[in-house]
């Protein structure tokens, strides 16, 4: 160690415990950097093992985990969606369980591999803490066992879960499946909360809330600690909704919207518009927006999405108020229910046009029509948690 370093490492418990505290508050993978540096960091800064799992403050909040596999298929990649950063992580855990979802805390939703899908789990990829959840079979009936089976897992994708407001219940939504449970750490079952999901929509856990859309209008679950949870109409839907339509749920940082796919049929063709809502809380309605506002863009995917900052990727990369469709598997449902009628990678939001793909000479224009395009143009940063 030089003298420099030896002198950071010197600073006593007070001004090295203000710099963790800062760094935790920011980003939980400063954090374990910081500790990771020497033993007297360590020493003056919180232990995340030591904490609950569903503890906040060591949740890898903005870490975004990408589908693509990095060497090895325990090797992941995850994006930071404020500074544009990827982090490369090793996850044995993912050896011997199924990755069902990530969840807006950053964490990932896991199922054992057992001969029926067994335990449910939680784990913070940084930190590695993993919380204990009920099974699955506590959340069917015993007649509805059967589908428990590793030939079903793609029905068990776990899209819309996460940690409930009261940051001591789990919320468990498979939505394609009409299940949604609610558990706590320790409970040895789910409780199973009905809801309405015919209409295609992709819902979100937003500040520790479950959204989604039904016939019914836009609906939230209520966890109330006098009662089991309830799901309850917070806003009317003032659009005609159809079961050929779909919505898509968005944290646009920090600002609740919701995306609405509608088509339209013009011979054999398949038309599609995208129109954009800020849903208003207080009064309880959808507001019509054609911003994002702030610089920022939009990743669209059937059963997620990301709202990113356009500066965190170079110039010219990605635009503004525009919707990029090849996130996840939306832009393969587009191309086949069109017969490939239209090829629309990008959707601008001011005039809701459609920007075809481009081609040249040489091949393809070299503009990014995924997240995973643009990171390649990114830099990339490796981070080895220490076990």
């Amino acid at each position: 160690m030089t003298s420099d370093s030896s002198d950071w490492a010197a600073l006593d418990d007070g001004p090295a415990g203000l710099i963790a505290d800062s760094l935790l508050a920011h980003d939980v993978a400063d954090y374990l950097r910081f500790r990771s540096m020497c033993r007297t960091w360590r020493r003056c800064s919180a232990d995340p093992r030591a904490h609950d799992g569903l503890d906040r403050r060591f949740h890898p909040r903005r870490w975004v985990l990408l589908q693509e596999r990095l060497g090895t298929p325990n090797n992941r990649c995850f994006f930071n969606s404020s500074t544009g950063k990827c982090i490369q992580v090793d996850l044995p855990e993912l050896r011997d369980h199924y990755l069902l979802a990530h969840t807006p805390e950053g964490l990932l939703v896991l199922v054992q591999q057992l001969p029926q899908l067994g335990n449910v789990r939680l784990l913070n990829p940084l930190t590695r803490h993993i919380i204990e959840l009920p099974p699955l079979t506590t959340l069917l009936p015993q007649e509805k066992h059967h589908v428990l089976s590793h030939d079903n897992i793609r029905y068990f994708k776990a899209w819309g879960s996460g940690i409930a407001n009261d940051d001591s219940s789990v919320v468990l939504c498979f939505y394609s499946l009409s299940l949604l449970g609610v558990a706590k750490p320790g409970d040895v079952c789910w409780t199973l909360v009905e809801f309405d999901n015919r209409l295609r929509t992709s819902p979100l856990m937003f500040a520790g809330r479950f959204y989604y859309f039904s016939i019914d209008g836009f609906m939230v679950l209520e966890m109330s600690p006098r009662g089991p949870p309830r799901i309850e109409e917070v806003a009317w839907l003032d659009m005609p909704v159809s079961t050929r339509s779909t919505s898509h749920l968005v944290d646009n940082a920090g600002e609740l919207m919701m995306v609405h796919r509608v088509s339209s049929t013009e011979g054999v063709k398949t038309r599609w518009r995208y129109d954009t809502y800020r849903v208003d809380l207080g009064t309880r309605t959808l507001v019509p927006v054609n911003s994002f506002g702030g610089g920022r863009a939009l990743f669209l995917g059937m059963d997620c999405s990301l709202s990113v900052p356009v500066g965190i990727f170079p110039s010219g990369s990605i635009s503004s108020d525009t919707i990029y469709l090849r996130f996840f598997e939306e832009r393969a449902e587009i191309e086949a229910s069109s017969e490939g009628s239209i090829g629309s990678d990008t959707i601008q939001l001011a005039d809701r046009s459609i920007e075809p793909d481009k081609f040249n000479l040489d091949g393809f224009v070299p503009q990014p029509h995924t997240l995973a395009d643009c990171l390649s143009l990114s830099e990339k940063v490796l981070l080895f948690v220490d076990n």
